[in-house]
């Protein structure tokens, strides 16, 4: 096909014919999906079996890489304007972006829908508060559901949300606009690639009358896929233009379009946008890198989404970039990626390594043989080694980490050390080690991996100060040449010198790639990001200079990263740089220089750092997440969050920052518990008398006075992390919520949810065996002791007036658990936190068989049988506490109480433990 196209001479084509004949199982003339790439000259060249669906030649220069069609199109189509752009689409988005996967010499090509792994993403699903734990609503007598969650009225159940993980189609089919949030390397920009390759294929192979086969029940689409980064360059280049309407972003396609020289009418795209028949796919608002230039982008993205209403709209961004003003109206939906679980760790591996294994050895059972064994080590170090499985999460780790494994005998465990790995098999730096001839780059001089590795040092730091991920040609050669000057003398040798490293660096390892006519980029900006924290680390002024970035999110994963890099060169600079980010002054928001501190690190390991200092930076942070700052008052005060009513500076905002900076405690271990079990702080509550009871609506009644021998409490109710620790050391079941039998990820100091009274009990039983200490669930005596103290008979834990800016109530309206402890304000005289809202706690303590008239009333005698352990499941248990559902003020009440069933469990009903003072 190529020769018949004209690309080829005749003497290429008959040895190109010549070399597939030599193949034992050579690809018929007509298969579908297949490729060939041919050299200029087969002569000199590597031959490389791809898999049973096409062949590779690669050449150590230059090389003309032609194949037949991706897919299937009708004679009708080929010569149009629509098949020039599915071809483009195609061609752009088949193969997986992370290039130089090589073995003696050899490239590697890896298809990206035989590699992808679908994603799993968060979606709320709105659902009725009843549905699960209240089945018997219809025997209910009229307000007994009040008691419960504080609804007012007898008619419609009351409806709330809960966050669920769905596929990411899942969450496409649901929302026509959608906001795919995730970490670095989380698989956002593989997603849009994917999505952009099937949508593609669906109208090559069909006509847009056809269904889609990624959303069976809408026809196929036009995908229109952009990069955010380069739209903000546009509309910077042209900022003389008197508007920023929707018309901008299809100006910018065309115009980005011909400089790939696929030349489109004017108005190719405007029918499939007006039609509602496009899917428009937009990558990176967080690489929009100036916040005013990325207000201008979202408010450019909302324009064009009002045009083009019937559209599908797939909106990408790291988490902290999407913030304040960069946030999309237009009733966009936000999901967050979900990580990898270790069945598709394995799924990922085993075709990685069949792909890798067939590409290098050709098909057959010697190369599955191979590919199985390296799945079976890797997955092994992965599942042995928990540091190493909390990076293999993320797919662009995995990538790397599989990418290391195939040439390192033990797996480096901390980012910037797996970072520095994969950069070396990319510059060939065990391509040397074995012998294999590379290219030279100066004439007459060595010019190694490291001397390869320090000049993109330099070309990435040159773009992360310009706030970059793309580099003209032009301008990355004069940044060469003024580079290698300063080694080759000769003015002509330099130039030529560029070209050849350019040459090496984009053919040879896969780091500096080119991204269309005379743009380069890093093929992954984590690459561009670690390699400028190798620029930063080299500084004499590193921490003045890291300091004076601290604050900008595009920066963020450069000082990480380079706190990371130091550490594998000395405790001394590494001690200096994440000491002076803790004690700076300014700060952009509360917290925010502890838990970069504590991030900092989480990614340097234990016993990296000089003298006290992780130490020094747990008390802090715990400090401050106790005593919050003077401005919290007024971000809080007298407004709902739900509302909004202070833009930029909301209640919402505050109570992330402060969830993150107990994130951060978690992550360097400074919680409310222990290790390595997990035993929780306590409270000790002395012996003597207190009011039992209230006459709030909800509260037992009559209050009297209760005399308690001393015990000790947990402060905050047992949270996912503790429990994880139990049910990895004992197989218990797991709540229904985890995946892999694991907390979800950034909910770990967040209290455990969905378990029955019967789990709590089995938790007891195994943290006592563990600390021999008689531990167990507390009495609703002791419960409310805790609550409110022995002075008086307050109503909340923090005295008689209500205040939902104390707790995690529905007036708060998150809708959600929030992390134990972030609500200082709301101690009770005990110290105890979230003792209202929160989660429903259980107690040890019986309510009775029936749920509207329970048989243990007050006053409350505990020798009356009510505290038994053994009684039957049909007899209900006491919760307190309400939850963060409860909409009622009167349901947060210290003397509030509920009666449920033992073996229910929910979203929203967890527990704390209790335990006798002296053991």
């Amino acid at each position: 096909q190529a020769y018949e196209a004209g690309i080829l001479d005749e003497d290429t084509y008959q040895s190109s014919l010549a070399a597939l004949a030599a193949q034992s199982s050579p690809p018929t003339a007509k298969a579908k999906n297949r490729g060939i790439a041919v050299a200029k000259s087969v002569k000199d060249s590597n031959l490389i079996s791809g898999d049973d669906n096409r062949i590779i030649f690669v050449e150590s220069g230059a090389k003309v890489v032609f194949g037949e069609e991706p897919v299937d199109m009708s004679s009708e189509m080929r010569n149009t304007a629509l098949r020039r752009y599915l071809h483009h689409l195609i061609s752009r988005n088949r193969y997986l972006q992370l290039q130089g996967i090589r073995s003696g010499g050899k490239l590697v090509h890896i298809e990206l829908d035989r590699i992808y792994i679908r994603l799993r993403a968060t979606q709320q699903r709105v659902v009725e508060a009843e549905e699960r734990w209240l089945a018997e609503e219809a025997t209910l007598a009229p307000g007994e559901l009040q008691r419960l969650h504080g609804r007012s009225g007898e008619g419609l159940p009351r409806m709330t949300t809960e966050t669920v993980t769905v596929a990411v189609e899942e969450a496409l089919k649901a929302h026509s606009r959608l906001v795919v949030l995730g970490d670095p390397g989380s698989g956002k920009t593989t997603l849009l690639r994917y999505l952009a390759l099937l949508y593609a294929r669906d109208l090559a192979e069909n006509t847009a009358q056809v269904q889609s086969k990624l959303l069976a029940d809408e026809p196929a689409r036009l995908p229109i896929l952009l990069p955010l980064r380069q739209v903000g360059s546009y509309l910077q280049r042209n900022a003389e233009a008197s508007t920023e309407g929707h018309a901008r972003l299809l100006e910018f396609l065309l115009s980005s379009l011909k400089e790939e020289r696929i030349a489109l009418p004017e108005a190719f795209f405007d029918e499939w946008l007006t039609n509602g028949k496009a899917v428009i796919l937009l990558d990176g608002l967080d690489e929009v890198a100036d916040p005013e230039l990325r207000r201008r982008v979202a408010r450019l993205v909302e324009s064009f989404t009002q045009a083009y209403a019937d559209c599908r709209f797939v909106v990408t961004s790291r988490v902290v970039g999407y913030t304040g003003a960069s946030r999309l109206g237009e009733e966009y939906v936000t999901t967050t990626v979900r990580d990898f679980t270790l069945a598709d760790v394995e799924q990922f591996l085993r075709n990685w390594h069949r792909l890798v294994a067939v590409g290098l050895m050709g098909p057959g059972s010697s190369a599955d043989a191979y590919a199985a064994e390296q799945t079976r080590q890797l997955l092994e170090a992965i599942e042995n080694n928990p540091r190493i499985r909390d990076l293999a999460i993320n797919p662009l780790m995995l990538t790397v980490i599989a990418m290391v494994h195939r040439d390192r005998v033990k797996l480096p465990d901390r980012r910037a050390e797996l970072y520095a790995e994969a950069v070396d098999v990319l510059l060939g730096k065990w391509e040397e080690a074995k012998g294999v001839q590379e290219v030279a780059i100066v004439a007459g001089q060595p010019f190694d991996a490291g001397d390869r590795k320090l000049l993109l040092q330099s070309v990435a730091l040159h773009m992360h100060e310009s706030q970059r991920k793309e580099i003209d040609l032009d301008e990355l050669r004069l940044l060469l040449h003024s580079l290698f000057a300063e080694r080759v003398r000769d003015e002509h040798q330099v130039a030529a010198t560029v070209e050849r490293f350019l040459q090496v660096i984009e053919e040879r390892t896969g780091l500096l790639v080119a991204r269309g006519e005379g743009i380069y980029a890093f093929s992954h900006l984590t690459f561009q990001e670690y390699l400028t924290a190798l620029a930063v680390a080299d500084q004499q002024n590193y921490i003045e200079y890291s300091l004076q970035r601290s604050a900008d999110p595009w920066w963020r994963e450069v000082i990480l990263l380079e706190a990371g890099y130091l550490s594998t060169q000395g405790q001394e600079r590494t001690t200096r740089l994440i000491r002076a980010i803790a004690e700076r002054e300014e700060e952009p928001a509360p917290y925010h220089n502890l838990v970069l501190t504590a991030e900092c690190l989480r990614d340097v390991g234990s016993g990296r750092v000089l003298g006290n200092l992780e130490q020094e930076v747990q008390r802090r942070l715990r400090q401050g997440v106790e005593t919050p700052p003077s401005l919290a008052s007024r971000w809080l005060g007298g407004f709902r969050i739900r509302e909004n009513r202070i833009p930029g500076t909301s209640a919402k905002s505050w109570i992330e920052r402060r969830s993150r900076a107990m994130g951060a405690l978690v992550q360097i271990g400074a919680a409310y518990w222990s290790l390595p079990y997990g035993e929780p702080e306590w409270s000790n509550i002395p012996a003597g008398e207190f009011w039992m009871g209230g006459d709030g609506e909800y509260d037992g009644n009559p209050a009297h006075q209760v005399k308690l021998t001393a015990f000790a409490i947990s402060r905050v109710p047992i949270t996912n992390a503790q429990y994880y620790l139990f049910t990895q050391s004992t197989e218990h079941s797991v709540p229904e919520q985890w995946g892999e039998k694991r907390p979800p990820k950034g909910l770990e100091c967040h209290p455990v949810i969905n378990i029955s009274w019967h789990d709590a009990l089995a938790y007891c039983e195994w943290l006592s065996q563990k600390t021999d200490k008689r531990i167990c669930l507390p009495s609703e005596a002791q419960w409310e002791r805790a609550a409110r103290g022995n002075l008086d008979k307050r109503a909340y834990p923090w005295g008689e007036d209500f205040d939902f800016t104390k707790c995690n109530c529905d007036e708060l309206g998150l809708g959600t658990t929030t992390p134990v402890g972030i609500f200082p304000e709301g101690a009770s005289p005990e110290g105890c936190l979230d003792m209202a809202g929160n989660v429903w706690e259980w107690t040890r303590s019986l309510w009775g068989e029936n749920r509207q008239n329970p048989k243990f009333t007050y006053p409350y005698i505990a020798t009356d049988g009510r505290e038994a352990l053994d009684a039957l499941d049909h007899v209900r248990r006491v919760l307190r506490g309400g939850s963060f559902f409860s909409r009622h003020q009167d349901i947060v009440r210290c003397a509030a109480r509920y009666g449920l069933d033992p073996v229910n469990h929910d979203w929203n009903l967890g527990f704390r433990v209790a335990t006798s003072v002296g053991g």
